[in-house]
């Protein structure tokens, strides 16, 4: 499932949050029909339950930024790490926006 990642500057990251293991199901051919639409099934409740904590990682691989300042966006609603794509209703296509959470202050 394709979902793109937009920072503030514009800039799109575009992720495939499947597990690892569809990419190896996909390589090898099936020889019952049934088993292949079962197996196929079972991925995409996996993706369901893909972690925001796992999307960040994804992200840090690509741009370099540490999970902890990411602040990811979608529908209008910071999203929790510990929550799933299923809960925010993620879907392929979806577009999250990432917003840098950097500490800031002063010393006095």
């Amino acid at each position: 499932m394709l979902i793109k990642v937009r920072t503030l500057t514009g800039k799109e990251i575009e992720l495939d949050i499947e597990p690892d293991y569809k990419h190896r199901l996909r390589r090898e051919p099936f020889r019952n029909e049934d088993l292949q639409k079962h197996t196929e099934g079972f991925c995409e409740s996996i993706l369901r339950i893909y972690q925001v904590s796992r999307i960040k990682e994804r992200v840090e691989e690509k741009e370099g930024i540490p999970p902890v300042q990411q602040r990811l966006i979608f529908g209008g609603k910071q999203m929790a790490d510990d929550k799933t794509a299923a809960e925010y209703n993620l879907e392929g296509g979806a577009t999250l926006h990432l917003v840098l959470a950097l500490r800031g202050g002063c010393d006095a």
